[in-house]
């Protein structure tokens, strides 16, 4: 693959980005469930959220550790209107994420950082696991290959 250490940087600061996007978007959606079935969905929103928050932390330690600064920014995101409609943008979240957490393991392996590697494999694997968890929220069920 070849990936400098510049772009590796630069990959990680566009997963804090999305990282800071999933804090808020889990917040926001925690703050818009009612009823009944929303209290579930909510306390599971916002233990997301510190979830992402604990990625956030280590991305923007990570970024510092490389000799950068974390730029701050947020990614754009969707709240969704509904309760169904919030549990789909996220599953597609975090499915999105988990690939990008094994691409930043490749790219660790690479630069020869097996620390890291091994870190974002554990962090795509979270994300797998949020995605599960939303996947049975939704009622579907996983599709093989």
């Amino acid at each position: 693959m070849g990936i400098t250490k510049e772009s590796f940087v630069e990959h990680l600061q566009q997963d804090l980005a999305a990282e800071w996007a999933a804090v808020h978007r889990y917040v926001l959606q925690a703050a818009r469930c009612t009823g009944p079935e929303g209290e579930v969905v909510r306390q599971l929103f916002l233990k997301e959220a510190r979830e992402e928050l604990e990625h956030a932390q280590f991305l923007a330690e990570l970024i510092i550790d490389l000799g950068s600064q974390p730029t701050g920014e947020c990614a754009s995101f969707e709240v969704g209107q509904d309760l169904t409609q919030m549990l789909q943008i996220n599953l597609d979240q975090e499915l999105q994420d988990t690939q990008r957490y094994l691409q930043r393991a490749e790219e660790a392996e690479d630069l020869g950082m097996e620390d890291l590697e091994i870190h974002f494999e554990q962090m795509a694997a979270d994300e797998a696991d949020h995605a599960r968890t939303l996947r049975r929220l939704l009622g579907k069920t996983r599709q093989l290959n």
